[in-house]
């Protein structure tokens, strides 16, 4: 027989996995992401965050890359892309996935909770900066999508 127990969060926090899609080609067209609430310590939301992030991609809805990103192609057409080299930057990630970040900030959903006699709504808040798995899915030919999930 299963037991239910009543659990108290003590450190519930906002935190997202974010996908880039990389051709082996190594450009961009697309990313996604997912925002959770996880309650623990930040080693264990991590933890958490990297096993969902092997297959949570797949519900993830995905946005193009944001229009101040490209490449010229060699018959020298600028295409929406970004280079997978330039995510081993610190700025040039954030400016990639700062507006993605926004969006699904913005997704959160308000809850309710009593409060004396009445109900009041609240909404869970998306920390300045984070806790964040960032996982490249890498998009094969052949229609495989092999994520590789950051340590």
């Amino acid at each position: 027989m299963t037991q239910a127990f009543a659990r108290q969060l003590h450190n519930a926090d906002v935190v997202a996995n974010l996908w880039v899609y990389a051709g082996e080609d190594g450009y961009v067209a697309r990313i996604a992401g997912k925002v959770y609430v996880l309650d623990g310590t930040d080693a264990k939301k991590l933890a958490l965050l990297r096993q969902l992030a092997a297959t949570d991609f797949l519900s993830a809805e995905w946005v193009p890359v944001p229009e101040n990103f490209g490449v010229i192609s060699p018959r020298g057409e600028r295409l929406r892309y970004a280079q997978l080299s330039m995510l081993s930057d610190e700025y040039s990630k954030s400016v990639l996935v700062g507006p993605l970040l926004e969006k699904l900030a913005s997704s959160i959903p308000k809850q309710m909770r009593q409060v004396g006699d009445d109900y009041e709504p609240f909404v869970m808040r998306m920390p300045e900066t984070p806790l964040t798995v960032f996982t490249v899915v890498v998009e094969h030919v052949d229609g495989r999508l092999v994520p590789v999930v950051n340590d």
